[in-house]
């Protein structure tokens, strides 16, 4: 009796272990993730900080021009010109870098591409913190481009980013 207990006691702690993970794994992306990985934050972080002036973010992803860093990067053509604030945030790892550059437009034959002028502002964002990065745009600009970076490779990492009115209390 005791011999069949404990081989009962094996095989359900084989069979819930191997329900366990097949449970924890994904049916998403490449990367492990599900294909909706993050929006219910992304979505929660416009609804409590979304500015009048756009702003955008997503998951940060490893390309294949560098393989030691995650990248995302988000262009708004708006006609901003003066002081903002960008209102920053991260999740789902330590640090993300954010850099903003004015950008004009150009055409040719092959259609629109965009040019980053300056670099405007930047800031390293700690994540769980928001971090308020002061901006201004010089006139005549066709947008701003966000670049947000981290060394974390593990493509979990996601920014969500805003332009807000300079000292708006958002």
């Amino acid at each position: 009796m005791l011999n069949t207990r404990r081989r009962l006691t094996v095989a359900v702690v084989i069979i819930g272990s191997a329900l366990l993970l097949a449970g924890c794994t994904s049916h998403g992306t490449g990367n492990g993730l599900p294909k909706d990985y993050g929006q219910d934050w992304l979505s929660q972080m416009s609804s409590q900080l979304g500015g009048d002036h756009g702003g955008g973010g997503g998951q940060l992803l490893v390309d294949d021009e560098n393989t030691k860093q995650a990248r995302a990067e988000i262009t708004l053509e708006t006609e901003l010109a003066g002081p903002y604030d960008v209102l920053a945030v991260c999740r789902s790892t330590e640090t993300v870098h954010l850099a903003i550059h004015d950008i004009t437009t150009n055409h040719d034959k092959y259609g629109y591409s965009y040019d980053n002028d300056a670099l405007i502002g930047d800031a390293s964002i700690h994540c769980g913190a928001t971090t308020r990065i002061p901006i201004d745009v010089p006139k005549g600009r066709d947008g701003i481009t966000l670049e947000a970076t981290t060394t974390d490779t593990s493509e979990r990492a996601l920014f969500d980013a805003f332009i807000v009115t300079r000292g708006s209390d958002r």
